[in-house]
């Protein structure tokens, strides 16, 4: 029988492979460099990041390595824009904040939104049970398919980044997914990083994804 949400432009059950929660596949890290950023921010061995959130002071988000040495950070928005900058401040990438459509999807550019070098997109869509945020890039004109996707499974509660093949890993995020609708004004959780990924993109996406999931509820802009 197919799923009562099939129809709705809102809804997909493209990713309802498994009883279990996430979709029963092999994972595996990326066969190519994924660099969408720039090269540098590119290693050839896994990392473990830390994204923290709070709400109670200027630089809301920050990322930080395994050392604990904050590699990006993002300070609260201005003119509906969000900027993040690497660790001497300089802007790496800047992405709108505001509702533009019923997906609320946000458009990121590369260092400065002034220079208007848009990277890609990204929309929120619901399945039965998850969350996903689909990131086209600026060259998929058509968006019939994502080129990459944060995957919210609320099924088994796991988050990850995935490619658009299903089974290419660039991410897990290690934070508890579920349907509580709750603010919480401070977070903090470490993800796992896939070998040759880009980590400026990936930083990106955790705050996009923090944004869109909290303006699920009414009143949220930050």
């Amino acid at each position: 029988m197919s799923s009562p949400y099939a129809s709705s432009p809102c809804y997909s059950s493209d990713d309802d492979h498994s009883s279990k929660g996430t979709p029963d596949r092999v994972f595996k890290e990326p066969e190519y460099p994924v660099v969408i950023v720039d090269q540098k921010y590119c290693s050839n061995y896994p990392m473990e990041l830390m994204f923290e959130k709070n709400g109670k002071v200027e630089d809301k988000f920050k990322i930080s390595d395994e050392e604990g040495n904050v590699i990006f950070k993002a300070s609260k928005k201005k003119s509906g824009k969000r900027i993040m900058v690497d660790e001497t401040d300089a802007p790496v990438i800047s992405f709108t904040t505001k509702h533009i459509t019923m997906h609320r999807r946000r458009q990121a550019y590369k260092g400065d939104p002034h220079e208007h070098h848009r990277l890609f997109t990204v929309k929120k869509t619901r399945g039965f049970k998850s969350l996903r945020y689909d990131v086209f890039m600026t060259s998929n004109m058509t968006e019939s398919t994502f080129n990459y996707r944060v995957y919210d499974n609320f099924k088994d509660g796991t988050s990850i980044i995935m490619a658009q093949d299903k089974s290419t890993i660039l991410a897990k995020l290690h934070t508890e997914v579920t349907h509580k609708k709750e603010v919480k004004a401070e977070e903090k959780y470490s993800v796992s990083l896939s070998p040759n990924v880009d980590k400026a993109f990936v930083s990106a996406l955790l705050i996009i994804r923090e944004e869109v999931r909290k303006s699920r509820y009414k009143g949220y802009e930050s």
